[in-house]
């Protein structure tokens, strides 16, 4: 089956997220309702809430449009939000997305005075 419409272009992240499950304590996740994030999710809400980049500086520095990085925020943070609010598993995975290289970066990119990151995590 063919997909229809424009193909998803993929968004840049920084890194592979270092955990991927968030569950209540005490409770074995297998008896847990799940919420999947997405990594691309995770990205925006990091760069924006965790980083406190503007929208249009992570919208950048991810690659997408504005009203694309508005989504994944809205959903991104109403899934954490039913996680937190009901008792949820929350499983990071999926999405559309690519690890971003060194010279993408706002600063070599845009001219935009923000650190990017190397692998090794070390702020250029």
């Amino acid at each position: 089956m063919s997909r229809r419409g424009r193909p998803k272009i993929p968004r840049f992240i920084s890194e592979e997220p270092k955990f991927r499950v968030f569950k209540p304590q005490g409770i074995p996740v297998g008896d847990l309702d799940k919420v999947i994030l997405t990594v691309d999710e995770l990205e925006a809400i990091r760069l924006v809430d965790y980083l406190d980049y503007t929208q249009e500086e992570a919208a950048k520095l991810m690659g997408i449009s504005r009203r694309v990085l508005w989504s994944l925020l809205t959903e991104g943070r109403r899934k954490i939000a039913d996680a937190l609010i009901n008792g949820k598993a929350i499983i990071i995975e999926g999405g559309e997305y690519k690890i971003r290289e060194c010279d993408f970066c706002m600063r070599h990119r845009f001219g935009i005075k923000k650190h990017c990151r190397t692998l090794d995590g070390e702020e250029l």
